[in-house]
């Protein structure tokens, strides 16, 4: 499953890597040889299509259709591997082996170390632990027995899982800089406060390839369906970014002119300028909106790298 490292040239130049251990991260591994059936009537992603990928976004959602969990699935040999955000890994793997029943399906939080590359632009081959790989959209294995693989929406990074990173590293980045890069890339992840507060498409999950409507049920599908073909979607996630620091963690509002309201996704408003993704009204998406409800420290809507429709609601959502 992992890609071919052969046939590579002989003269490879090493690159400098910025990385950092992203503590607030665990792998949930997924194995067993029921895995793949499992995962296809659990995950919003056409699972059956991941063993040839290598990789793939996906959202997991509750019998109502609101999220527990969202990100990049990791093809592993044998095993899954989904990082999470640590605050969310007891509950979805708790929650997820309640429907294994009798299948043939072991999940277990793994203590492998998360560690994120940054700033890879253009690379196709990376030099870790005295070893070219090629980088890619699908899991290559390192000299230090590490699983590399590009983010999926973001090429400019990549995961690192099960090893640290061991190239020549230049200033390592702080955690807080790979939750930026995931907001300008406009990737949602659900942490413990914003648990069941958003249907799929209200993060843009169907924007980012991360649900499939042509694969059977899972759970939740009745809902995330229905939201899709009778056009209900009425909010969708936005970056935002503020002139000066302001207190806006995940799940905290924002507050919007004439009473409308909102909730960040994701934020790193610590500092100024911040920035944060929020999920609020497709309508009321360019009207004035602020990280207080005095309404003293603006919000400014940023552009997203792909694109957020403006009229959904009025085209048939309101």
């Amino acid at each position: 499953m992992f890609a071919e490292m052969n046939d590579m040239p002989d003269s490879i130049t090493d690159t400098d890597l910025n990385a950092a251990r992203l503590e607030d991260f665990r792998v949930l591994s997924i194995g067993g040889p029921d895995r793949m059936e499992f995962l296809q009537g659990q995950l919003t992603q056409d699972v059956t299509q991941l063993e040839s990928a290598g990789t793939a976004l996906a959202g997991w959602a509750s019998a109502k259709g609101r999220l527990l969990a969202a990100g990049q699935l990791i093809v592993d040999n044998d095993e899954i591997r989904w990082p999470l955000p640590a605050d969310t890994v007891d509950s979805v793997a708790k929650r997820l082996q309640m429907f294994v029943l009798r299948a043939r399906v072991k999940i277990v939080i793994s203590t492998m170390p998360v560690s994120g590359l940054f700033d890879l632009g253009g690379q196709t081959r990376l030099h870790i632990a005295g070893q070219s790989v090629p980088l890619a959209n699908r899991p290559v294995r390192t000299g230090d027995g590490g699983l590399v693989v590009r983010v999926l929406g973001d090429p400019g990074r990549a995961w690192l899982i099960g090893a640290p990173a061991s190239a020549t590293c230049r200033e390592p980045a702080g955690e807080s800089a790979w939750t930026l890069q995931s907001i300008r890339a406009g990737l949602p992840l659900v942490v413990a406060d914003t648990q069941e507060l958003f249907v799929p498409q209200m993060l843009n999950l169907d924007l980012i390839g991360a649900i499939n409507f042509e694969k059977g049920c899972y759970v939740g599908q009745e809902i995330v369906a229905r939201t899709q073909n009778l056009g209900r979607i009425k909010r969708r996630m936005y970056r935002f970014a503020t002139d000066e620091p302001a207190d806006l963690p995940p799940g905290a509002a924002m507050y919007g002119i004439d009473g409308t309201s909102g909730k960040v996704v994701l934020s790193c408003t610590n500092r100024a300028p911040g920035e944060l993704l929020a999920v609020v009204p497709i309508e009321a998406a360019n009207r004035p909106w602020f990280a207080d409800q005095a309404q003293t420290i603006p919000l400014h809507l940023q552009p997203l790298p792909y694109r957020v429709a403006a009229t959904e609601a009025a085209d048939g959502g309101r």
